[in-house]
Parts: C-alpha cells; structure tokens; sequence
C-alpha cells in the first residue's frame, strides 16, 4: 500500500478485456468492456421499470418487505453499485494513460462525487424544494459516498485485492457485531427494525426531519460502509477482468467466488437477515454473489462469444447512465406535479386493470426515455460527470 496518488499503480497495467475463450485476445479490439455496459444498461432498464407504476405493481416488482427476503427490484441498487466498482479499474487506468497525474485523479474523484451528492439532494427537492425538510440521503448520494471511499482505498492508497478483501470483511464483521450486540441508547441491542437499529439512531441524531420515511431513512448514513463493500466487489471483479489471463480462467473465477458469495450470504442471513434498507451484511454477500454471476453471464455472452445481436437497447441506455436516471425522474415528478402521471395511469389500468395497466404504463415510459435515448446515443452524445 501506498500514499500518493503520484505513485506507481497497479492501474497502469492494462489488459485486453476479452475474446476468444481459451486464450482470452480480442478479436476486436476495444477500449470498453462492452459486457459492463450491456450489464449497466439491463440494470437502468430495470431500475426504470420498477420504480414508473402509478398504480399496484406485481411482487416481483416491489421492494420485499422489511426481513421478507429479497424480490427482483431488490438486486437493481446492488447492481449499479456493484456496476460503479468494477468500472473502476478500467476508468482510472484509462485516465493515467492518458497522462493525467495524480492531483488529475484526485480532483476527478472529489468533482464526481459532489456533483452526484449535489444531483441527488437536487432529485429530493424537485419540483417543491422545500429546504427545512430537504430529504438528504438518496440513490445517488450512497453512490457517490462509496466511490469516495473506494476511490480512496483503491486508487490513493493502492490496495491490493488481498487488502480490499480483508477491508471488506472486516467491515461486514463490524457491522455485524455493532448492528446485532451494541446496545443502541433508549433501545438496547439487536434491534433489527425500522427504528431502534444504530443506523437509524445515527441518522436520527444528524439528519433528524430530512428522512424518507418521517422516523426512518431506507438509505442510512452508517449503511454506506457495507454498501462500500457492495462496490469493492466490483472493484475486485474488474481487477480479474483486466489481468492477462485467458478468459475460461477468468469466468471460472467469477463463477466461482459469485457461488460462494452466494451461499455465505445465504447462510449469514440466518443470524443477520437480508435486508436492503439497513444493507446487512448477508445482502452484501448475497447480492454480491449474484452480481458475480450476473457479469461473467454478460461477459461471457458478449465479449467471449461476440453475441450482439440483442444487446443495443442495453448499450443506449448504458453509455448514457447518469442522463437516463436523472431524467426518468424529473419527468416523472414533473408529470406528478401537473396531474398527468396520474391521469395516464387511470386510463391504463381503467382499460387493463389495476395491475396489468400500472406495468403497462411504466413499461411505456421506460420505452419513452429509451427512444429519447437512442436520438443521443446515434448523436453520440454521453453525459459524464
């Protein structure tokens, strides 16, 4: 480990991103791994979908409930976090060959996570922006907390992917012992509900009146650090994908430490339950195994057997991440704000029913902003912070 973002990084070593399975060359060569932006853009896809109903929505389709498990929309936040971590190494190491020094990077890092903090605080307050209850945590500021933190340990102070796992594990140890054992004052310790957790009384004590839900906020402060680890993850997945290996070698790496993560989580939820809003640490493992597998299924189809003929609505909506999200809600609140979600909605679910009409109508706008998308993505424009 190091000290200086002017030193010597492991970034620098680049590596082709895919090919042939056997020997791992690129058949075409490209600056991007183009699997991590098919895996972005289903991600967006589905982040949009699940959170456009006016209306009822299908199970699969709704967070699960407090300890209830997990449901489909409760892999989408794990994975655009674990999506950031492993981009991570090919950004970084794209922006040292291209001669920017170490201040370059820093002021990089410092600029993008203020301005995914401001943009988040900006998505809370809009239309209304109601200062004295300014929710303060969101999407977008968890994201940009742990690209702060992983930036830090992985590009300033260089970790090795045996430190960023030990960092990881004893992260999700900690929180374990301080969520399940800690006494919280007023309300003692193990308490694993809405109100009474540390994250809860934390968030309480320094964002009190600025929560999601009046007493509790589904986005804590204190859950950024499992969250952290959530990212690490993908950290260490695009590590792996970088290194001069062949690529059989490199899935069966994914595939097997996804597995694992997988069945750690599994048995981890028995003590310490999955669960999205305080991110335990058995979501973390959980999650994160799924992540694992979910990148090496999109590598291995779209960089190892060059299978493209499916993947261009993922690639709009992927190269154009932050504009997609930022958008989708403004327009969705604005149409809240005028009446008109609401009416649309009504007139759907009037025709299809209640159900079937809600996902009708958020199937429709998430059709809309990938039409609106494809006009920048065949204009080549690509909003970046």
């Amino acid at each position: 480990m190091g000290g200086s973002f002017d030193s010597p990084n492991p970034l620098a070593t680049a590596t082709p991103a895919g090919g042939d399975l056997n020997t791992g060359r690129q058949r075409a060569a490209s600056p991007r791994l183009l699997s991590l932006d098919v895996f972005r853009g289903f991600t967006l896809l589905a982040m949009v979908l699940v959170n456009s109903h006016p209306g009822p929505v299908y199970p699969p389709l709704a967070h699960a409930r407090w300890h209830g498990g997990w449901t489909f929309t409760d892999l989408i936040f794990p994975f655009f976090i674990f999506i950031v971590g492993v981009a991570m190494p090919y950004s970084f190491a794209r922006r040292l060959e291209n001669g920017e020094n170490g201040r370059d990077v820093f002021l990089h890092v410092l600029r993008r996570c203020v301005l995914l903090f401001a943009l988040g605080l900006f998505l809370n307050g809009f239309p209304r922006f109601d200062f004295s209850s300014l929710r303060v945590m969101g999407i977008l500021q968890r994201i940009a907390i742990c690209y702060g933190m992983a930036a830090f340990l992985y590009v300033y102070l260089r970790a090795t992917p045996k430190v960023i796992l030990a960092v990881s594990g004893v992260i999700l140890a900690l929180y374990f012992v301080l969520m399940c054992f800690v006494p919280v004052p007023g309300y003692g310790a193990g308490v694993l509900e809405p109100v009474g957790n540390w994250g809860n009384y934390i968030d309480r004590l320094v964002m009190s009146g600025r929560l999601q839900h009046g007493d509790w906020e589904g986005k804590t402060l204190l859950g950024s650090f499992p969250a952290l680890v959530t990212m690490l993850l993908g950290v260490l997945a695009g590590v792996w994908l970088r290194e001069d290996r062949p690529a059989f070698e490199k899935l069966t790496r994914l595939y097997f430490y996804g597995s694992v993560a997988m069945a750690a989580g599994a048995v981890w939820s028995l003590w310490f339950p999955i669960n999205q809003n305080m991110w335990t640490s058995s979501l973390v493992l959980f999650m994160g195994g799924i992540s694992l597998l979910a990148l090496a299924s999109c590598y291995y189809l779209v960089d190892v057997r060059q299978s493209r003929w499916w993947i261009l609505p993922c690639l709009i909506y992927g190269r154009n991440s932050i504009a997609v999200w930022v958008f989708s809600q403004l327009g969705m609140k604005a149409l809240q704000a005028i009446g008109w979600w609401e009416a649309g909605g009504n007139l759907l679910m009037g025709s299809f029913g209640k159900m079937n009409g809600s996902l009708a109508f958020a199937a429709l706008y998430d059709l809309f902003w990938l039409a609106v998308m494809a006009i920048f993505y065949w204009r080549k424009i690509f909003i970046k912070l």
